[in-house]
């Protein structure tokens, strides 16, 4: 009986600390997306028991979100938008329910003014995800979750 019970009890620590990882499902990594299509986008928030979590921003980068420094082009890329899921106690009616679907840039029709957009074609691009959350512990300021899938953009035969 107590190995059953010690047993149930890392199974269900495993199971718990799975569901706390944060992680994008939609897209798969290595998807292929072209400019202007829509894609299924699902991210798998950080928040459960013990955990909260808040707002998350999803980006598109030109470069692995890796050694990230103060520079003047770090990177380029798109901002997507500033979504968050129901969460109890902290937010349980957020106004920015992320959507289901995102719509790809077309980097080619980007700028204004000064910019201008370029054509790439057969490009590793990262989707991105920012997630705000806090725990059990005292925090000043929010801790912060990273996560990213490669995607292919613009794949031609």
């Amino acid at each position: 009986m107590k190995l059953f019970q010690t047993l149930l009890f890392v199974a269900f620590a495993m199971v718990t600390a799975l569901a706390a990882t944060p992680g994008i499902s939609q897209p798969t990594e290595g998807s292929i997306i072209q400019p202007g299509a829509t894609f299924d986008f699902e991210y798998l928030s950080i928040g459960d028991y013990g955990v909260s979590a808040y707002n998350y921003t999803v980006w598109l980068f030109t470069k692995p979100p890796q050694n990230v420094q103060t520079m003047a082009d770090w990177a380029s890329g798109y901002f997507f938008g500033r979504y968050a899921y129901p969460s109890y106690p902290n937010n349980p009616n957020p106004t920015n329910l992320p959507p289901s679907q995102l719509v790809m840039p077309d980097f080619s029709k980007l700028g204004g003014g000064f910019g201008s957009g370029a054509t790439v074609s057969n490009a590793t691009f990262y989707l991105v995800v920012l997630e705000e959350y806090l725990g059990f512990e005292p925090n000043v300021g929010f801790n912060m979750s990273l996560v990213s899938n490669a995607i292919r953009y613009n794949v031609t035969v």
